[in-house]
């Protein structure tokens, strides 16, 4: 039951407004009216590789994962990109010269905590939650264990701990890897910090550093094979200062840089992925205004660098977090309108949206068109506009057929033992009920407590209404825990 429910009660899901997309291969790129383009962004789609909305088409990319050269096959949704290339300027096309990946953290487990969503290897601490995409062969946190080597892509906040936007298990390698910010740094003994994990970097290869070592607060990569998990300490064999989007950016080359705020002073004095940020008079807000602007908000910065580095953005999408979340059949298909139906809800996608194919076709550049009739998916977003019952889609999964449904959404009220979510009616009676992980409810109670709170129903269709044999009423308190990052 807990790890049902902590698979949809986990709310950091990313908002969008933009065209509609997925899977576009790229080739309406034109050299002429395009200019440089250096992104970071999580990977949404493939065809072309989508980052940040724009199609870059990587034909004749250069592409790596940890420094080591690979295929397009070993890139996937979810991963945290950095890209330079062109782009055109009126549309979303682009070209890659080269896509880059690198891990936060490859390294084994220590210790999960299933019930904060959460486990800590090499000494960071990761969360799950249900914008985590994980590799085919796993099926969630509940998968893991203790001694399980993983590799972590995600975006790292203002405390440290990593938001995991994908998760892939690979046992048997000791190629340990771990980017973060230097801290207590001992240049005598030759180690430092990294959140919880100890590195002795005295016998390490050290690569770029402008004074020949690290200093406190550089970020760093950090590899090696030799992992103590007793004091928690990496050995490093490789230490070298952690590549960003801007390595190949000139001063006035379009920068297009996705994270959370980890550092926030105002609206024009701010950090996103530990890099400055500023607005102006000048710059435009998608998704929400500047003074939504908030340490640990996810974004994504778009401008120019100054003179400083400074990314100067032009436009600022705010990436809210979404509570909407349905799974069942699909019974109408526009791909023209960029739209799908299913349980009664219209659901938009757009180029944000990540797409991924968990169906035993297992399509590797999926994307709506490979959607038909009767296929069921599972949809992660939020209501647009508030109070429409329309669904914008931050993620769409296609998975295996299954006849049970899911509905997650703010509760209202009509007749008890009914009520509706996004419209759609959810039936009670049989219902077992839960609140916190911890606590079961009676009908009385539930109904009692649910308004103005976000519900998850699991169940089964019958005609229009949802017949529930399991509900989850989210608390305050479980929202803040899961959306602190």
């Amino acid at each position: 039951m807990r790890n049902f429910f902590r698979a949809f009660a986990t709310v950091l899901l990313v908002a969008a407004v933009s065209s509609c997309g997925g899977g576009s291969d790229g080739s309406a790129f034109t050299t002429s009216n395009s200019e440089p383009v250096s992104a970071m962004g999580t990977i949404t789609a493939f065809g072309s590789v989508v980052i940040n909305g724009i199609h870059f088409d990587i034909n004749s990319a250069t592409l790596t994962r940890n420094g080591v050269a690979v295929t397009q096959s070993e890139l996937a949704v979810g991963q945290i990109a950095r890209v330079h290339g062109r782009k055109n300027m009126h549309d979303s096309n682009g070209h890659a010269d080269h896509v880059d990946v690198d891990d936060q953290v490859v390294g084994p487990i220590t210790s999960i905590d299933m019930t904060a969503g959460s486990f800590v290897a090499l000494g960071q601490t990761v969360t799950v939650d249900s914008a985590t995409s994980f590799k085919r062969d796993l099926a969630g946190l509940s998968a893991l264990a203790v001694g399980d080597v993983v590799e972590v892509s995600g975006l790292v906040a203002a405390d440290g701990h990593i938001a995991a936007t994908r998760i892939e298990r690979e046992n048997g390698t000791t190629n340990f890897q771990v980017i973060g910010t230097v801290a207590d740094l001992d240049g005598t003994a030759h180690t430092f910090k990294i959140n919880a994990l100890a590195v002795d970097y005295s016998t390490a290869m050290l690569n770029d550093f402008a004074s020949g070592a690290p200093a406190n607060g550089d970020v760093v990569e950090v590899k090696g094979s030799v992992f103590d998990s007793a004091t928690t300490t990496l050995t490093a064999t490789r230490l070298e200062p952690a590549d960003d989007e801007t390595r190949d950016a000139d001063h006035g080359d379009e920068v297009e840089r996705e994270g959370l705020i980890t550092r926030f002073v105002s609206a024009t004095d701010f950090d996103v992925a530990g890099k400055p940020v500023t607005t102006n008079s000048s710059t435009t807000f998608e998704g929400g205004t500047a003074a939504d602007l908030a340490l640990n908000v996810r974004v994504e910065a778009e401008g120019s660098l100054d003179a400083n580095n400074v990314l100067v953005a032009d436009k600022i999408k705010i990436k809210k977090a979404g509570i909407a979340e349905l799974r069942g059949n699909i019974t109408a298909v526009d791909a023209a309108a960029g739209t799908v139906t299913l349980l009664g809800v219209t659901v938009t996608v757009t180029t944000d949206t990540r797409f991924e194919d968990d169906s035993d076709a297992d399509v590797e550049h999926f994307s709506l068109a490979n959607l038909v009739v009767g296929d069921t998916v599972e949809v992660r977003g939020f209501e647009n506009p508030i109070g429409s019952g329309a669904i914008t889609a931050t993620r769409l999964e296609r998975e295996r057929p299954k006849t049970t449904v899911i509905v997650g959404g703010f509760f209202q009220a009509t007749t008890a033992p009914q009520f509706t979510i996004l419209g759609i009616t959810i039936d009670a009676t049989g219902a077992q009920i839960n609140k916190d992980f911890r606590t079961t409810l009676t009908l009385d109670e539930f109904f009692a407590q649910a308004p103005g709170h976000v519900v998850f129903a699991h169940g089964t269709l019958n005609g229009t209404t949802v017949m529930a044999d399991k509900i989850f009423l989210a608390t305050h308190e479980d929202c803040e825990d899961h959306d602190e990052d």
